[in-house]
């Protein structure tokens, strides 16, 4: 009788602890709903940042005659209509305006992510007792800041695609636009750091996180250190001092060596270590984190940001690291999901079994993104001559400066090995590193080769700067290698987006040693028939004596240029690629 009354009592006693879990958990959940929130607005906030931007562009190369080709904005570039399957649904925000055929606008489908998670945080709102309550005054305060921006920027939209421009004397009506952009995008990042810091004090509090699953939290720990770095960088830089940037710079490469080094010390006890191409494992997010921040932040320290008129350059910098930080933050959040059972069985469904899955873990609080920086000033910054240079550019700007228009097609190896020894980083990091330094004449296209090829960039201007980083951020490499359709795919592009008066040329990067087959070599002639140069930039192993001597003569036979990385910088060797 002892005994049936002791397992009585020890069954409560886990049911009550297992029930106290899934309260907690929960509750973290509906916390993570604000987070989500701001995170799908930060994109909006992104789009509407680059319309306000365009804006006095437009208005500063029209202050002596108007010239309506420099005025677009989201509604303008994105004029179609949009219908899929179950749109209706979205009708029940009053932001979507259908047309009588069930079809809305297409720039409006951008919204949508927003206006859900708006919404599942009002439900939440609403309700009499609701996890928010303790912190609705600054909620409130950000979705009241975040709907006057959004309202602002319809303005925009309007006075743009309307064409009001060509009756407003003086700009008169378009600078009233930008001075009230400038004062809710300062709102919006007021409110939202205010709500972040709210959010983060109230989950600490009262749902701090369970002493389980050591090794997530440790690691969780590690990563905290560089996002500490990060926010303090951040914090400095919209305060338009920048003069602690190499420090930042030096501490995060520090932290980033120090992470993937304690990798191997205590992450090896998680499930899957050593897959290092399922994303469903704590070891493989653990290490995206790091590896990939190597392409998105590491370049900036280094950064020129040349004036634009009407832009303060602080501006543009604090905006450029603002897209990076945003990128790492989706790592960061990626990590935090393992935290989710639930997330991650949804996840990994396709892969895992049940019994691989632990669904009772620690669900933790995911990091918002930050918000863009737009002050308007008509303070005029009158623009260069064009056949000036400015004399504050480095050696390496005045090449690209002093270079004929060049369109640069990377042809990317996209195949498994590409991800080992951070082949891969490096090359996004210095093919980021080349289009901050060229001009909105030079184009780039991407082009990669894996079991498939795809098409990531076709021939975009280099001034595109922030599309173009977006691209190359989220290149992803996996699968075989089949380096005949990846000189297919770039002879189609080349058909038609060849550049007429410049240089164009094709690099083909890998870490691979490839025996063109003949109809390879027969598209690889075509391509230097048609003025075309070809390069072969080698991010292998380094090879012996007599095998690089091999090595150098086939491709040198073929007419193609090679730069083997283990003997040339792979920065020197882009830049000689884009000023020959």
């Amino acid at each position: 009788m002892t005994s049936i009354k002791y397992f009585l009592f020890a069954g409560c006693i886990i049911f009550s602890t297992v029930c106290r879990a899934q309260k907690r958990n929960q509750a973290v959940r509906e916390l993570n709903h604000v987070v989500e929130l701001m995170n799908a607005f930060s994109l909006c906030n992104q789009d509407w940042y680059f319309d306000a931007v365009q804006l006095q562009k437009a208005m500063n190369r029209s202050s002596q005659k108007v010239n309506e080709s420099y005025f677009y904005c989201s509604k303008t570039q994105h004029s179609g209509l949009l219908s899929y399957t179950n749109i209706e649904q979205t009708f029940r925000f009053k932001e979507i305006t259908p047309n009588a055929q069930n079809q809305i606008p297409a720039y409006q489908a951008d919204y949508i992510p927003w206006l859900e998670a708006r919404e599942t945080v009002l439900k939440v709102l609403s309700k009499p007792k609701n996890e928010y309550s303790a912190f609705a005054p600054f909620l409130n305060k950000y979705l009241a800041s975040t709907d006057s921006l959004y309202a602002t920027h319809e303005a925009l939209n309007e006075y743009v695609s309307e064409k009001k421009f060509r009756s407003d004397k003086g700009f008169e009506t378009a600078k009233s636009i930008l001075r009230t952009h400038g004062r809710w995008f300062r709102e919006c990042y007021v409110n939202s750091k205010e709500l972040d810091s709210a959010l983060v004090d109230y989950c600490n509090f009262h749902y701090p996180p369970f002493g389980t699953h050591k090794e997530l939290q440790q690691g969780l720990q590690e990563l905290n250190l560089t996002m500490i770095v990060l926010m303090k960088w951040e914090k400095e830089l919209y305060a338009e001092n920048m003069s602690n940037t190499a420090k930042y710079d030096a501490r995060i490469r520090q932290l980033n060596a120090e992470g993937l080094k304690n990798d191997s010390l205590y992450l090896y006890k998680t499930r899957g270590y050593g897959v290092l191409h399922s994303g469903f494992w704590l070891h493989t997010r653990y290490r995206t984190f790091y590896t990939s921040m190597q392409s998105r932040i590491y370049w900036f320290a280094s950064s020129r940001f040349p004036s634009e008129p009407y832009l303060k350059q602080s501006q543009q910098a604090y905006n450029d690291f603002v897209r990076s930080y945003n990128a790492i933050v989706e790592d960061y959040n990626d990590y935090i999901a393992i935290a989710d059972g639930l997330t991650f069985r949804k996840t990994s469904d396709c892969c895992l079994s049940p019994s691989e899955i632990d669904t009772n873990q620690n669900v933790l609080l995911m990091a918002p993104k930050l918000l863009y920086k737009f002050e308007y000033t008509e303070e005029i910054n009158e623009p260069l001559p064009k056949d000036s240079v400015p004399s504050n550019l480095s050696k390496e700007e005045l090449l690209i400066q002093q270079a004929a228009p060049h369109h640069l097609v990377y042809l990317l190896d996209a195949s498994s090995s590409m991800n080992e020894s951070g082949k891969l980083s490096h090359l996004k990091e210095n093919a980021v590193n080349l289009v901050n330094m060229q001009r909105e004449i030079d184009r780039i296209s991407i082009v990669t080769f894996s079991g498939k090829s795809d098409i990531l960039l076709q021939s975009v201007p280099c001034n595109q700067k922030k599309h173009i980083h977006e691209k190359i951020e989220h290149i992803h490499a996996f699968g075989q290698t089949n380096i005949q359709r990846g000189f297919e795919t770039v002879k189609s592009l080349l058909a038609s987006d060849k550049l007429e008066k410049g240089v164009n040329a094709v690099l083909l990067l890998t870490d691979g040693e490839f025996l063109l087959n003949a109809e390879t070599q027969a598209l690889l002639n075509q391509l230097k028939s048609d003025s075309i140069a070809v390069y072969f930039i080698y991010l292998g192993k380094p090879l012996g004596k007599k095998q690089a001597k091999a090595f150098q003569k086939t491709y040198t036979d073929m007419g193609v240029v090679l730069y083997d990385t283990n003997k040339i910088d792979l920065k020197e060797a882009l830049l000689k690629v884009a000023t020959q």
